[in-house]
């Protein structure tokens, strides 16, 4: 699961320039915290769930901010913790007595399946936190359950089980990342698979992409909790060339020979203003995408600034690669270094 915060917070009466401790008296207005009342700002809805959505959808919806008191309500900010989350620009808005003000808010859905949750965290001034929130989950016509492979703590195999949402059988027809068995093969709208770590060397990849036959859902990937994945994945060179992919993998689906799709992938940065550290020139200058795979070929397409993100289109072409699941290395290159994601694609 993949949690991101939003937060929309309120100062309190104390100044940024002033001490925390005073000799002045108390003002009584300044006692009025979350933790002793109910927060006067009311949110509507108070969450939103856009239920089973396609993977990398963004999804909008607008919170409607209301004032039900005597009194106008000024909000200090309102700040997205996650750049995957945009949000309507607050700070500074003053609700007035008996009147709302309108948020709106965007979901950036992951490109893999599973859960994503957002929050938006208020502070109002002279008053505490308050929360509105959103979820959705990305969801494939075909899901796998658990939606991740534990391989923590020394654990060597596993199960999970590939399901069709809808009941309609397909067949499992290759796999990449772990060996992957299935005892019973077969057309079935129900899938129980074995993974196991024994016989992998080196360093175990981030990802179990499994293919079927379904023309809807020919690819799907699970996550590999292991102690040298997720952040530690790649962790000194993505250090040294300050970004990181926000979604390390890419999923390109069915594609015929002959064929070309254009890819979306972000780079995120891993030096953003509040670790304080200076920032390389150009780590958001992308230079060029490579991909040395026989049968692929893969040019860079657009690279967009966006915050701490830069977002990345490729242009991916399946030129005479062979049948089956591939799993292509695509090599995304800026001024300060080179990071390799993987690209999955099924040719049939």
């Amino acid at each position: 699961m993949r949690t991101i915060l939003i937060v929309l917070w309120t100062m309190g009466s104390i100044g940024c320039g002033q001490a925390a401790a005073s000799t002045a008296a108390p003002q009584p207005t300044q006692q009025r915290t979350a933790a002793t009342q109910v927060h006067p700002l009311v949110i509507d809805p108070p969450k939103v769930d856009f239920g089973a959505v396609p993977p990398g959808a963004r999804k909008s919806t607008t919170f409607t901010l209301r004032n039900p008191t005597g009194s106008p309500l000024k909000i200090i900010d309102a700040k997205p913790s996650c750049k995957c989350t945009d949000i309507t620009p607050m700070k500074g808005v003053t609700i007035p007595a008996g009147g709302s003000v309108e948020l709106q808010a965007t979901l950036a859905v992951p490109r893999t399946p599973g859960k994503k949750d957002a929050k938006v965290m208020i502070v109002v001034e002279q008053y505490g936190m308050t929360v509105a929130q959103m979820e959705a989950t990305a969801t494939l016509p075909i899901m796998a359950s658990p939606e991740y492979v534990e391989a923590l703590k020394g654990v060597a195999s596993g199960t999970f089980t590939l399901a069709s949402g809808d009941g309609v059988p397909f067949n499992v027809i290759g796999s990449w990342g772990l060996p992957v068995t299935e005892a019973q093969p077969g057309s079935k709208a129900s899938h129980a698979m074995t993974w196991t770590t024994t016989g992998v060397t080196g360093p175990l990849p981030q990802w179990v992409v499994v293919a079927t036959d379904r023309a809807d859902a020919p690819l799907v990937a699970l996550r590999i909790r292991h102690e040298s994945t997720g952040t530690l994945f790649d962790k000194d060179a993505r250090e040294a060339r300050q970004w990181f992919f926000a979604d390390p993998l890419v999923v390109a689906g069915r594609m015929e020979r002959g064929a070309n799709q254009q890819l979306e992938l972000d780079l995120e940065s891993t030096n953003p203003a509040a670790r304080r550290i200076p920032v390389r020139e150009g780590w958001n200058a992308v230079t060029g995408a490579t991909c040395a795979t026989g049968g692929f070929a893969c040019t860079l397409a657009e690279s967009k600034l966006d915050g701490d993100f830069v977002r990345v289109k490729i242009d991916f072409t399946v030129d005479q690669a062979p049948s089956g699941l591939s799993v292509v290395p695509v090599t995304i290159t800026t001024a300060t270094g080179s990071g390799v994601i993987p690209v999955a694609v099924l040719v049939p």
